[in-house]
């Protein structure tokens, strides 16, 4: 059975999500959360399907995606956030604030 995960498509990351963010992906590994909001971001990926302002994801084929795309770890990130109910779209949409060193966490830029 496939795993689907909708999520408005305005959907923005909350000051708890950008939490999770922040711990799930520490700074050396953060040049993959770059690239995985580009995978998330992709509107022709076959994983992703946008109908009357929702976003549909089909995980099983996302995370096999980001794994071949990116790295295993970095699946395993995913569904950890996927599993602590950060939104994918959020992810892929909102404007990100990424420190690539150092403690700063990530955030939204204004």
């Amino acid at each position: 059975m496939t795993a689907l995960i909708t999520c408005p498509a305005t959907s923005q990351l909350t000051e708890d999500d950008l939490v999770t963010l922040s711990l799930v992906f520490p700074a050396p590994s953060r040049p993959q959360l770059i690239e995985l909001r580009r995978v998330l971001k992709n509107q022709s990926a076959s994983f992703r399907t946008y109908s009357s302002g929702v976003v549909t994801f089909d995980t099983d084929a996302m995370l096999k995606e980001v794994a071949f795309k990116l790295s295993a770890k970095t699946a395993e990130r995913v569904s950890s956030l996927i599993a602590q109910g950060v939104c994918l779209q959020a992810i892929a949409t909102s404007p990100l604030k990424i420190p690539l060193t150092g403690t700063d966490r990530i955030s939204l830029r204004l």
